[in-house]
């Protein structure tokens, strides 16, 4: 604050003295303008009651009127004489007036201009609805009229229109009450200003006195008080000017900073991409020195020509600014045109206005990192690439372990058919089990490979998990049994149905007794036993627990057991080991049928226990009927042609099939198999696939394009049993898809359902 200066001071105290006298003449004429503004203000009072009055009197007219016209509306509804309908147009043309004089008495007024217009809404409603039903009457009746003055809507307007009167008639008796009220407050009023003006004088005179008095310490305080506020400006200028301070040294501290660091490249652009700040960054990164760098086009210096022509640069300068930044890991280029892999960031910067003044980059070489991913992508591919061609050769070992199988089984099959003496009969059985445990290894080998690529095909229906376990049993009971254990079964009485693979189930179910029977010695107990149980959430759910009192399992090794080529025992006696592969396979069945399995143990030599919980169906189990139909069918012989490759199984399957009692010729390759079906038609073809000079598919092919042997069914019996497999050999014309060594009970069961579609 400035001081004022000395001599136009004093001459303002001067000149209040004679203010104050002034002051007083102004108090007089005041208080003759205060009596007539008085008088008036009360003849204004006295004019405005009376018009008030005259409200009220409209008011109780319109209701009147309304209630008149009502009266004679429902007179014509009820009796429909047009006499009735006199006093409601008289009512009518009555209201009309009233309201023209409402609107006329409040027109200047504001307040009631804005209740007249409810009012007016109201009447009107009120009036179209008197309207409305006499015309309804007119010309529908008396029952419709009746059914609409029912609904009460008349009533209701009514009623919000005797409200609003009242409202209105509440507001204007309060205001006469006022403004009588006030006209005799201005009455006294006018009274008290003469004396009023009179006291006001004498005590202005004596304020004079005091008011110079008064002046004087005030002039004294306010020079005071602009001395502190001197300081207190001055003191403020001095913080100005050490915040400025900081301001600039913290600045220069950012600059510093920026400019210091070397592993990121961190600069500002204007609004045309041209480069306004640098940093050590910037030539560690991109190469480029200050001078080099500062008001360059960026995107011609940092971009490569391929992302500059494909308009890169300019698409991720939009982003920022519709984002506000915008992430970038692509190749760049630094000075001298090397690339090199960055990561960055983009954003924009704008001024109070919200305009685009700039942008700002901050970036750094990932080049390394990108080559470590490179690689770990190429090694991933080279990962794929083996895993897949170990699979091929899981399927291609499995076809070729299964093509010496075939004519051993079928031989050991063709020696059963025949009687044996006892020592005969037993060594045949050792040597099925032993062909069985070695086609269930290879089968295990390729559900391997399937596991691995997520291929295991369900084939569910909904069946009774009682004849699983049974299923299981058998297929176990002579590895058990072998073994001198003892095998206890306690299953539910009643039928146990779930939704699943029958044969997968089974798998599960045997997988567990072989895996009990191998890690247990002579004599030892495996329990098998079935529960089912309700849970929290409503749904029923089936257990099958198996137990044994065989090696156990260690603590620390119970997580691991279900892991691919697991084993419980790594000592070298690897006479009861397995491939440890079996529990993977019962895991992942279990897991894909919506089931969990678990295993616990006390520890070594405390035995194991393995339980699979599977959920029930809510179906029933389907019927045994279409089993029995298959049973009935009679026995038909069939005329077969054999193309096999392999002398043995091609002679073994040949015996076979006429044990069986069909009609067999055979052929050793698709040629020969061609030639020799110019003299003989065969019901039945089964072929091989991998053979040489042409394979089973192309004989089919083949087949299926000449009219004369198109209907032949055809069988492809071959080692590869890959879904793939099944499928190539569907489209390629096969009917039915059969794995070596094939199974005497397939055959039957195939020629069954031969002779059944014959017979129908």
């Amino acid at each position: 604050m400035i001081l004022p200066d000395t001599a136009p001071h004093r001459r303002s105290q001067r000149l209040l003295e004679p203010f104050a006298v002034s002051a007083v003449v102004v108090l007089l004429v005041a208080s003759g303008l205060i009596s007539f503004q008085n008088t008036r203000r009360l003849r204004l009072h006295t004019d405005l009651v009376s018009r008030s009055h005259e409200l009220l009197s409209v008011l109780r007219d319109v209701e009147s009127d309304l209630r008149s016209a009502e009266s004679g509306q429902r007179g014509y509804v009820v009796t429909g004489q047009e006499i009735y309908l006199g006093p409601y147009e008289s009512a009518m043309k009555h209201l009309d007036v009233a309201m023209r004089d409402l609107e006329v008495i409040s027109e200047n007024d504001p307040v009631k201009q804005a209740e007249l217009i409810e009012l007016r809404k109201l009447v009107a409603q009120k009036s179209d609805e008197l309207a409305a039903t006499i015309d309804l009457r007119r010309e529908s009746g008396f029952e419709d009229a009746q059914l609409v003055v029912a609904t009460n809507i008349g009533r209701r307007t009514m009623e919000s229109i005797h409200d609003q009167i009242v409202d209105f008639r509440r507001t204007e008796e309060l205001l006469i009450s006022e403004r009588e009220q006030r006209a005799a407050t201005t009455y006294w009023l006018a009274l008290a200003t003469g004396l009023v003006s009179t006291i006001a004088g004498l005590i202005l005179v004596l304020s004079v006195l005091y008011m110079v008095q008064w002046n004087r310490r005030r002039a004294e305080q306010f020079a005071e008080a602009i001395e502190t506020e001197r300081d207190q400006l001055q003191a403020t200028l001095d913080r100005v000017r050490s915040l400025e301070s900081d301001k600039e040294r913290l600045d220069k501290y950012m600059r510093t900073f920026l400019e210091q660091i070397e592993d990121y490249a961190i600069f500002a652009m204007d609004a045309d991409f041209r480069a306004t700040t640098w940093n050590r960054g910037i030539l560690k990164v991109l190469g480029f020195h200050e001078e080099e760098f500062i008001g360059k086009d960026v995107r011609s210096l940092i971009f490569t020509p391929e992302a500059q022509a494909l308009g890169i640069p300019d698409a991720e300068f939009a982003a920022a600014v519709a984002a506000g930044s915008a992430s970038d890991d692509r190749w760049m280029m630094r000075k001298g045109g090397k690339r090199f892999w960055a990561s960055g960031i983009s954003s924009v910067v704008r001024d109070r206005d919200d305009n685009v003044v700039g942008y700002s980059k901050v970036m750094r070489d990932l080049t390394e990192r990108k080559r470590d991913h490179d690689a770990l992508a190429e090694l991933a591919a080279r990962l794929s690439e083996s895993d897949r061609r170990k699979n091929e050769f899981l399927a291609t070992l499995a076809h070729e372990l299964r093509n010496p199988l075939a004519p051993i089984k079928n031989a050991v099959q063709l020696m059963g058919m025949s009687k044996l003496d006892d020592e005969s009969e037993e060594l045949r059985q050792t040597m099925a089990r032993q062909i069985e445990q070695m086609v269930r290894l290879i089968d295990d080998l390729l559900d391997v490979s399937r596991i691995s690529r997520g291929k295991i095909n369900l084939r569910k229906e909904v069946t009774d998990l009682r004849s699983v376990i049974k299923a299981a049993v058998e297929a176990s009971n002579t590895f058990i049994t072998e073994k001198k254990q003892h095998l206890k079964v306690d299953i539910e009485d009643k039928s146990v149905p779930v939704n699943c693979d029958p044969a997968r189930m089974t798998q599960v179910v045997s997988n567990l007794l072989n895996n009990s029977s191998r890690y247990s010695d002579a004599n030892c107990l495996i329990e098998l036993g079935l529960t089912t149980e309700t849970r929290n959430d409503g749904k029923e759910w089936a257990t099958i627990l198996i137990q044994d009192n065989g090696i156990g399992i260690a603590p620390d090794r119970i997580n691991e057991i279900f892991q691919m080529f697991a084993q419980v025992d790594n000592t070298l006696e690897r006479d009861n080991a397995g491939l440890g592969i079996g529990l993977t396979l019962v895991k992942t069945l279990a897991e894909v049928h919506g089931g969990t399995v678990s295993a616990s143990s006390d520890g070594i030599g405390k035995g194991s226990r393995f339980s699979v919980c599977i959920p029930i169906s809510t179906e029933s189990v389907a019927s045994s009927g279409e089993i029995d139909a298959d049973l009935s069918t009679p026995f038909r012989s069939f005329k077969v042609l054999v193309v096999e490759d392999m002398a043995a199984l091609r002679k073994i399957m040949a015996s076979l099939l006429t044990k069986l009692g069909h009609h067999v010729e055979v052929a050793e390759s698709g040629s020969t198999a061609i030639e020799h079906l110019k003299s003989y038609q065969p019901d039945v073809i089964f072929s091989d696939i991998s053979m040489p000079g042409m394979t089973g598919y192309d004989l089919v092919k083949q087949l299926r394009k000449n009219p004369a042997t198109a209907q032949i069914y055809m069988v492809a019996m071959t080692g590869f049993g890959q879904s793939s497999d099944r499928k190539t050999a569907r489209e390629s014309g096969f009917d039915e898809h059969m794995i070596k060594p094939v199974d005497i009970t397939k055959l039957q069961d195939l020629f069954t359902k031969l002779a059944k579609q014959t017979a129908n």
